[in-house]
């Protein structure tokens, strides 16, 4: 039986801020019911509580010391169950147990900069140097997983990832036998830092190593930093992305111009993978709550009409178009609703069109939040500047459109979300989203989208499509009610996202030299 340890710097529902926890919680599962012994490896943060172990709680299988930065660091390796797979917890109070933000607990050296945030946290926020803290928590982390897969012996590490880069950087060194998998979530967070910053710490072997200086350079030289999500690229034997139209983008430069991320410096290397037949785009699975009826349909439908007449009592029709919005107020998920066209923000230009409501539930940069306080007087507008669940499965639900205009969307969970509940997505198509929502004028199309050859092109064309969502839901109730319901019969399974795993990167990498 082929062994695999799937390593992710977060791990649902032990640990979460992004997809890859998402990830990491349901496709191992998914794995092992194809016949692979899988196993996960994750660190153990000091924000983890007991209780949150919904299989078992941990037990302690291994522990070590790792020398690492002059220091002699000591290692707890626990695990725990999760739907029958192995979750192995890397625990070091240093790196990921204790919060220095107040100043009065030393960390194992003096430094300006380091030691001075929460590390009990998934990732820190470093603002003098990006990724500052976090390159030192992962790169000590990957030095913890050497011991482990020495002693798992597994025939493939999969590893998900900048955070993971350092790690097949040390195999490589060591000549370690495993073949190396990579998952690619995100080519925005690419661990990029100054050589200067790295001098004397334990990484800097991989950039003055003779198989690794090489690939760990940023492409973008006059830079002159290292890239972690380069040499993960560059080492794995497969890797792949999170939807097959994301990996096409990412062999593509990026143009600002049209609001096209591409890869972001990246795009030569994937491209270069692409035509070696080591680049794969495999979509994301969706944990889905309910196997779609008709009756469940009707149910759903009636469920939707309470939770929009809770949200819409502040406006002054509540018959009309309801446009819900749920996400980060960041850069990825909110420029394209305040860029401006005309004089004012796309954001306005759909609360000025007649017949339509807006209800947005975000948090994130503080610059967005207050560009949403500036328009709290709107008849037909509501904010909430916060996160909660429970409010965010309410809009999705009670939404008659889901806005998700992304400027790039790797995978995308939220839209799978808003499908399953009947919630017909107007989407950016970029990604992950062009591989999920179909378009309204198709036969069994679920959603709406825009897209442009210029920036002007891709902001008027998602008014466009705000108004080709109005004009079915006025005009065309049965068409709309077609939507909803192709939606809500969708189903992207992790069954079948875990059979690619295995047929385009587990078995191939296998029959490598």
């Amino acid at each position: 039986m082929m062994k695999v340890l799937y390593f992710a710097s977060e791990c649902k529902p032990y640990s979460k801020a992004g997809g890859v926890g998402d990830v990491a919680g349901e496709l191992p599962a998914a794995i092992k019911a194809e016949g692979v012994d899988i196993e996960v490896v994750t660190p153990c943060y000091g924000q983890i509580r007991e209780g949150l172990y919904p299989g078992s709680e941990p037990e302690k299988i291994m522990e070590y010391i790792v020398e690492f930065h002059g220091a002699r660091e000591h290692v707890d390796i626990l695990s725990a169950d999760l739907k029958g797979v192995a979750v192995n917890f890397v625990k070091n109070t240093t790196y990921f147990e204790t919060d220095y933000s107040s100043g009065t607990t030393r960390g194992p050296f003096e430094h300006p900069f380091l030691f001075r945030k929460d590390y009990s946290r998934i990732y820190v926020n470093s603002e003098e140097i990006p990724f500052y803290d976090d390159v030192l928590r992962f790169s000590f982390f990957c030095e913890a997983c050497i011991p482990l897969i020495e002693q798992k012996n597994p025939d493939i590490v999969h590893v998900n990832d900048w955070m993971l880069g350092f790690l097949l950087a040390r195999m490589t060194i060591r000549g370690m036998p495993q073949k190396r998998v990579l998952t690619v979530h995100n080519m925005g967070y690419q661990g990029n830092i100054g050589r200067d910053t790295i001098q004397g710490w334990g990484i800097q072997q991989i950039a003055d190593h003779e198989l690794t200086a090489p690939l760990f350079t940023d492409p973008r030289l006059e830079w002159n930093c290292v890239n972690p999500l380069r040499l993960s690229m560059e080492l794995a034997h497969r890797t792949n992305t999170v939807s097959p139209t994301y990996k096409k983008e990412i062999m593509q430069p990026e143009d600002q111009s049209r609001y096209f991320e591409g890869g972001l410096g990246l795009h030569e290397v994937a491209g270069h993978l692409n035509n070696q037949g080591r680049l794969h785009g495999i979509l994301n699975g969706y944990a889905y709550q309910f196997a779609p009826d008709d009756a469940l349909f009707k149910s759903v439908l009636q469920d939707k009409q309470r939770a929009k007449e809770s949200l819409v009592k502040s406006f002054s029709d509540p018959n009309d178009l309801l446009v819900g919005f749920v996400g980060r107020a960041v850069e990825q998920k909110f420029k394209l609703l305040t860029e401006e066209l005309d004089g004012q923000s796309v954001l306005e230009h759909i609360l000025d069109i007649p017949g339509v409501n807006v209800v947005i539930l975000a948090t994130g940069l503080e610059r967005y939040e207050n560009f949403l306080k500036t328009l709290a007087d709107r008849p037909n507008f509501t904010a909430v500047i916060a996160f909660d669940a429970a409010i965010a499965r309410h809009i999705t639900l009670g939404s008659d459109l889901f806005l998700m205009p992304s400027l790039f969307e790797p995978c995308g969970i939220t839209q799978m979300e808003s499908l399953s509940w009947a919630t017909p997505p107007l989407v950016r198509w970029t990604g992950g989203l062009v591989d999920t929502v179909r378009p309204h004028v198709e036969p069994l199309g679920t959603g709406f989208g825009f897209d442009g050859s210029t920036g002007k092109e891709v902001l008027s064309n998602q008014l466009k499509a705000v108004h080709d969502a109005l004009h079915l839901y006025k005009d065309n109730k049965e068409r709309f009610l077609d939507l909803q319901r192709n939606g809500f019969n969708e189903r992207f399974l992790w069954s079948a996202s875990a059979k690619e795993y295995i047929e385009k990167l587990y078995e191939p990498s296998m029959r490598e030299n």
